[in-house]
């Protein structure tokens, strides 16, 4: 059955809240603006992306006529909604097919969105919310998974699994007498927020009052040393609901120092596995990913459909050597690791390489767009990308977020 999909960045705070009608901050809110078209690009051929802007439509006749074949379509939500109510007035059916919903991260809000377009008459099918997705998402899972983790394979040296605290003197207690330094995580967060570096084992004023502000919200915090991180890569999973997960690739990522995503290497899975035999074989890394697998299953697999990533840290230890970090967080949901994965198989040529990123500029955002444009053209051999810039969303000037392209060979 298609699909109609929705990009709904910061599910994690959705299910945090917990109501259909929660409002994202204005940062969010601006970045599923922005970014609403990134779908078509993930989405495939012959499924739906729902969008609230006409010039997404616009912006999709722009593109070179190579890459339409394989495009998601872009449906507009609010004209569609009208259409369908007046239809349903009126007593005809909709000439849309059969579709299904699908997000970028499941939640109630997200939830309710397709269930209006249901109540409007649309033939879609809209998964129930289940509580246990409240429970996948939080740190904690992952915490419980790589303390699994340790328990069925030998990992040297071992990871200290991080520990939850819901009493600030505890939390004292416990940055004071452990090495420094530490990073502070909120249970629900992605893409780098909801984390709190503590260079020492005293806390600050500001360390003291940005704790207590996650305590009240969220209830608890982790602690956990913080490691000399050489490079990130996430294992990519997908997750049929019926107790079954597949393997469903490698991605390898950049973040700035402070955590937040930057972008990720675009290339064949041959490629980035040679980027990451660097630090580990490609035996010991299918192993690994196979035992992180099955533990997801036991986890995950009964309860939650679609797709989901493992972020893993390659980093140096204190004898000079490199090791793993097998299970950093769960993404329940979309990645920019799977948008990577699925560009690369559709739409860039298999002997280049580059990056694929989510930039953000306060200013002159159109002008840095057109910039790039001339400073890296687009070249297309074969039906893909050789080389070149290509932002996958409109840029005009209202605009502060990008998911971009840069391909070179």
């Amino acid at each position: 059955m298609p699909q109609l999909h929705l990009f709904n960045p910061g599910n994690e705070m959705e299910i945090l809240c917990g109501k259909s009608h929660y409002t994202p901050p204005y940062t969010v809110q601006k970045m599923a603006a922005d970014l609403e078209l990134l779908p078509v690009w993930y989405g495939g051929a012959g499924s739906f992306t729902l969008v609230r802007n006409v010039k997404s439509s616009h912006f999709v006749l722009s593109l070179p006529k190579e890459f339409r074949p394989n495009f998601s379509s872009p449906m507009i939500l609010n004209l569609m909604m009208k259409e369908l109510y007046r239809r349903r007035k009126i007593g005809e059916k909709p000439k849309l097919p059969p579709l299904t919903a699908a997000f970028w991260g499941i939640s109630p809000r997200s939830i309710a969105i397709f269930s209006e377009l249901k109540q409007a008459g649309m033939n879609i099918e809209v998964p129930e919310w289940k509580e246990d997705y409240l429970t996948l998402t939080r740190r904690q899972t992952a915490a419980e998974c790589l303390k699994r983790l340790q328990e069925n394979i030998p990992i040297t040296p071992a990871i200290k699994i991080p520990e939850f605290f819901s009493d600030m003197d505890a939390l004292k207690t416990f940055a004071a007498g452990n090495r420094a330094p530490f990073v502070v995580k909120t249970p629900f967060s992605s893409s780098g927020r909801g984390l709190y570096w503590l260079t020492g084992n005293e806390l600050d004023s500001r360390a003291v009052s940005w704790m207590n502000g996650a305590l009240k919200k969220q209830g608890v915090v982790s602690i956990e040393p913080v490691l000399d991180k050489v490079m990130d890569f996430a294992v990519e999973f997908y997750a049929d609901g019926q107790g079954e997960v597949r393997y469903a690739g490698l991605s390898v990522f950049e973040t700035q120092a402070q955590g937040q995503f930057i972008g990720c290497m675009l290339g064949t899975q041959e490629m980035l596995m040679q980027r990451l035999n660097e630090y580990i074989s490609t035996e010991d890394f299918l192993f690994l990913a196979e035992q992180v697998r099955l533990i997801l299953q036991e986890t995950v697999g009964a309860s939650y459909t679609g797709y989901m990533g493992v972020d893993m840290m390659i980093y140096k230890t204190e004898d000079g050597n490199y090791a793993v970090h097998p299970f950093v967080e769960l993404n329940l949901r979309y990645t920019m690791g799977l948008v990577a994965m699925q560009l690369c198989r559709q739409f860039i040529h298999p002997a280049s390489q580059g990056m694929f990123r989510i930039v953000y500029y306060i200013y002159d955002t159109q002008k840095e767009h057109q910039r790039m444009q001339e400073a890296s053209p687009l070249v297309i051999e074969d039906g893909r990308i050789r080389s070149g810039y290509i932002s996958l969303c409109p840029v005009d000037s209202d605009t502060h977020y990008m998911a971009i392209i840069d391909v070179f060979e």
